[in-house]
């Protein structure tokens, strides 16, 4: 039997949030949860209180304005019971479980009521060249929970439940999620399809909405995300308008 990897998440600052909700930003499955994460970050009051750490992590320093940190870290603001996984790390699949098993635990451990996980399904365009020219139509959000109170939770927030033919929830969301099954614990899971053509910045804002909804009190810029999401696929869209028109692939 393999030996179990260790991920350790050790203690900066005590702090009190029972009650209250995780919202996990660990890049698993795009980038649309890490950046939602982030945009909650710059938009509530936060302090350190936890950094994760294991061996096998990449051996890197995250700077900011001169000042070293973990790539792995957990935020917090007591007033609103609310706290942020952060993460720049890039893992392998092999990693997911135990760093679920450890985000769970710790969530457990701080008397956490909920973890808000989420993730992006990519989906190509079908529709032709014409379609693409066009801005993209508002993001639909689905999710899915672990236990009923946490599905009553989402339904009472009008989100939509994510059925089978919306697809599989993978990576660390869909781990959290069949942990959060095993023992009882509330997970909810946010997903979005995205297509090639659009920005991850349109589902994290699509996404961040839907937290606001599951954490009272909690705000995020999506005015920001949103004119990132826009001015990347206006871009991308004129890229392509200039291909059809040359038929030259710039990639070729």
């Amino acid at each position: 039997m393999s030996q179990a990897v260790p991920v350790e998440i050790r203690k900066v600052k005590m702090v009190n949030l029972k009650g209250g909700t995780l919202v996990d930003g660990f890049p698993s499955g795009g980038l649309s949860n890490s950046i939602a994460s982030m945009c909650f970050m710059s938009s509530v009051r936060n302090e350190l209180v936890s950094v994760l750490e294991s061996p096998v992590f990449s051996p890197v320093s995250t700077v900011r304005h001169g000042i070293a940190s973990s790539p792995a870290r957990i935020y917090a603001n007591e007033d609103l019971r609310v706290s942020f996984l952060i993460s720049e790390l890039n893992l392998n699949e092999s990693l997911y479980f135990y760093v679920s098993k450890a985000v769970l635990r710790w969530a457990k451990e701080n008397e956490c009521k909920l973890i808000i996980s989420s993730g992006t399904a990519f989906s190509q365009n079908t529709k032709g060249m014409k379609e693409l020219r066009k801005e993209p139509k508002p993001q639909r959000i689905f999710g899915a929970a672990s236990t009923e109170s946490a599905r009553q939770r989402m339904i009472n927030c009008e989100i939509p439940e994510l059925e089978l033919y919306n697809g599989p929830v993978n990576g660390i969301p869909g781990l959290l999620l069949n942990e959060g099954a095993t023992i009882n614990f509330d997970v909810i899971v946010l997903l979005g399809k995205v297509q090639i053509q659009t920005s991850e910045h349109r589902a994290a804002a699509a996404i961040s909405h839907a937290i606001m909804k599951l954490v009272p009190g909690l705000t995020c810029d999506t005015r920001f995300l949103m004119s990132v999401a826009k001015g990347y696929e206006r871009d991308l869209r004129r890229l392509r308008a200039m291909q059809a028109g040359n038929n030259i692939d710039p990639y070729r």
